[in-house]
């Protein structure tokens, strides 16, 4: 049923979006008879495994050897699958098989929606092991990975009769994942507004830019839009406000925006960075715990807030401990002034966001580190 539920989503929306991409034909008779056919059209869910095998292991005999069938079975499940959606998939050339850029944007839906299916088998496992007392969570690294686990511990200190199960994933997975229930409560930026999530601000913290302590623009105190003209970039992906802002000031004021390596994890993007290729601007919040990363951190002006909100279905009643969890996690923020504890006015520790604000000096240790990188806490 599951199976047969994701080929439908996958036919509707290729249809969709081939719709949109059609519009500019003033030809209606071309693109109402595509479209329908397109929306007619019902995919095996066979079809779907053979053409994502393909994807995955970059070859079509590797593809046969991991579904367990035949090459020539895998060749006539892609050749089906192309009938089907009206487009070809691959360019057969010499023997090799090279996507079309219709089969990586098809794919990018494939590969979200086996996502999804994973989270469904893991939730319905944890559910035979441990009964229906399990609050679920997913989150982007950028929040901090200390977080979650300051969150989690108390949660189970007031609740040790309920399983905790946390996953980390991109933005566009945790809202997904929200969004059809496959987790209660999601924390992460929000690209877009989703109907049925209702969101509430989880942190606003001003982007900082994060560099090797050896890059040159280290000497500076603040970076500004023309300190990164043409300098090597790492960024999020293009979907992300962050980078899409930045891309929209550096080209208003006439400066290269150099983007040489993007990634949706903000774990992976900081490891990038600290093994010295560019800069990048992120969430001072994402580096807490990441131990001996090496890393510092510089003001940018002018200030680019990094938003991320908690988000769960607003169309289901949430249980007592599902609000227990939210107010953890809304607890476990590192404890500045922007983010007391719910139970105490002030206070907390030092992290990386409370040098944002102070001077120079306030912020180095002397031989390039920051607080809250590499410093004991």
């Amino acid at each position: 049923m599951i199976l047969t539920i994701i080929a439908e989503r996958l036919t509707n929306s290729l249809a969709e979006r081939s719709l949109g991409a059609l519009q500019w034909k003033s030809n209606s008779d071309f693109t109402r008879p595509y479209y329908q056919i397109l929306y007619r059209a019902t995919m095996n869910i066979r079809q779907i495994e053979a053409f994502r095998a393909i994807m995955i292991s970059g070859s079509a005999s590797r593809a046969a050897e991991s579904m367990g069938i035949t090459q020539p079975a895998v060749s006539r499940l892609v050749s089906e699958l192309e009938k089907t959606i009206g487009f070809p998939l691959f360019d057969r050339t010499r023997g090799r098989l090279e996507p079309t850029p219709q089969c990586r944007l098809f794919y990018t839906d494939v590969e979200r929606t086996f996502v999804g299916l994973e989270v469904l088998k893991h939730t319905a496992s944890q559910i035979r092991e441990r009964g229906p007392g399990i609050v679920r969570i997913a989150n982007m690294p950028g929040i901090g990975l200390p977080i979650v686990s300051r969150a989690v511990t108390a949660f189970r200190q007031m609740h040790p009769e309920v399983s905790v199960a946390a996953q980390l994933m991109s933005t566009a997975e945790v809202w997904t994942a929200v969004a059809t229930g496959q987790v209660d409560i999601g924390v992460a930026p929000k690209e877009t507004d989703i109907v049925g999530i209702e969101y509430q601000p989880f942190s606003g913290d001003a982007a900082m830019c994060a560099m090797s302590p050896r890059h040159r623009l280290a000497s500076r105190d603040v970076i500004t839009p023309a300190d990164l003209h043409e300098v090597e970039y790492v960024a999020h992906t293009p979907a992300a406000r962050l980078r899409r802002a930045l891309a929209d000031l550096m080209e208003a004021e006439g400066y290269k925006f150099n983007v040489v390596a993007e990634s949706p994890m903000c774990m992976t993007l900081l490891s990038i960075i600290s093994a010295g290729v560019g800069v990048g601007l992120v969430n001072p919040m994402s580096v807490e715990g990441l131990g001996n990363i090496d890393l510092v951190l510089r003001p940018f002006r002018p200030v680019m807030p990094c938003n991320f909100f908690l988000g769960y279905r607003a169309d289901s009643r949430q249980s007592r401990f599902v609000r227990s969890m939210a107010t953890c996690l809304l607890d476990a923020r590192p404890q500045t002034a922007a983010y007391p504890r719910s139970d105490q006015s002030s206070g907390g520790t030092r992290s990386a966001r409370m040098a944002a604000a102070g001077s120079r000096e306030d912020r180095d240790t002397g031989d390039g580190q920051v607080l809250g990188l590499r410093s004991s806490r």
